[in-house]
């Protein structure tokens, strides 16, 4: 039904000439901007998705932004791949985070505050869509050393950032150490072919990080004695 009620609206566009003249309306809009057209076409999906079906979203946004975001240079995979994540992500983002109401109800919590606790824990799968938009090696495309370094310090990245999010290792953390965890995370994220001088920041982000959890286990590994 969603699939059919899709079909209908997109060939309504496609027969009207909307959906055409929507591709040059973004183009104009955007300035042909790649980031600043990522930022509206990430803002398009999450709003539709607040009111329709992740596959209804992915199918009204592939239809209507996709070839807007190809126009731009975005690799056709990399553009369907972020129009399907941020339909997606409408499921964690309030005011409706669909997914948070079975979560508040399992877990005996206020729904408002599990769906923007879902939000600042989830707070990479808005980053990640960007990153490997602008990079194919998050997509594995490129040589196998390129993709095998780009999903190591994308994990690792994650895993950092979190740490500072979250607050929390092994102990609570003071803020200014959380400020440090998310500014390696970020650093350790940036995929080494994205632009010139990323793999630099990538090793300084792993070495920022390294710094960090060394400093946090030996702590812990104090006041264990």
């Amino acid at each position: 039904l969603i699939c059919a009620v899709a079909g209908i609206f997109i060939g309504i566009l496609n027969i009207s000439g909307l959906a055409f003249g929507l591709t040059l309306q973004l183009l104009a809009i955007t300035g042909e901007s790649v980031p600043l057209m990522l930022i509206v076409t990430a803002l398009m999906a999450i709003a539709l998705g607040l009111g329709l079906p992740t596959v209804g979203v992915y199918i009204i946004m592939a239809t209507l932004i996709a070839p807007a975001l190809v126009k731009v240079g975005i690799a056709p995979m990399a553009a369907h791949m972020f129009l399907l994540y941020f339909g997606i992500m409408s499921m964690v983002t309030p005011p409706v985070a669909l997914s948070a109401f079975p979560a508040a109800n399992i877990a005996g919590s206020d729904v408002d505050k599990t769906g923007w606790t879902a939000t600042r824990i989830g707070w990479a799968a808005y980053i990640v869509p960007f990153l490997f938009a602008l990079s194919p090696s998050l997509l594995m495309q490129g040589p196998p050393l390129v993709v095998a370094w780009a999903v190591l310090t994308a994990s690792l990245g994650i895993w950092l950032g979190t740490i500072g999010v979250v607050g929390y290792f092994y102990r609570p953390l003071a803020a200014g150490t959380r400020a440090l965890f998310i500014v390696a995370g970020v650093l350790t994220l940036i995929p080494a072919d994205m632009f010139r001088g990323a793999f630099v920041t990538d090793i300084a982000g792993l070495a920022l990080g390294a710094v960090l959890i060394g400093r946090e286990l030996t702590q812990r590994k104090w006041q264990r004695s």
